[in-house]
């Protein structure tokens, strides 16, 4: 369902969902445990120019979703970014 045609109570209550959720942060790790996963959807699996998936029409994929592995220092939150907003433009 695309966001212009859900109901506005339906769209309301899961942004108040959203904005309501809590995650209790117990405290920080050591460099380079933050790595803890890697993989995700092919990339050739993905039409770069909507980032949509080749399998399933209308299912779009950016960030950490992706099979994209970086170095830390932005390099990471660059590709969330520009890949959300691609995605976000072309749903």
């Amino acid at each position: 369902m695309r966001r212009s045609d859900a109901p506005k109570k339906q769209v309301r209550k899961l942004a108040r969902c959203i904005a309501e959720f809590e995650v209790d942060v117990t405290g920080k790790g050591v460099f380079k445990e933050e790595f803890v996963t890697a993989g995700g959807v092919a990339l050739k699996e993905v039409s770069m120019k909507k980032m949509e998936s080749k399998k399933c029409p209308g299912l779009f994929c950016c960030g950490e979703l992706l099979n994209v592995d970086g170095i830390t220092g932005g390099y990471n939150f660059q590709n969330c970014w520009s890949t959300g907003w691609v995605a976000g433009n072309t749903a």
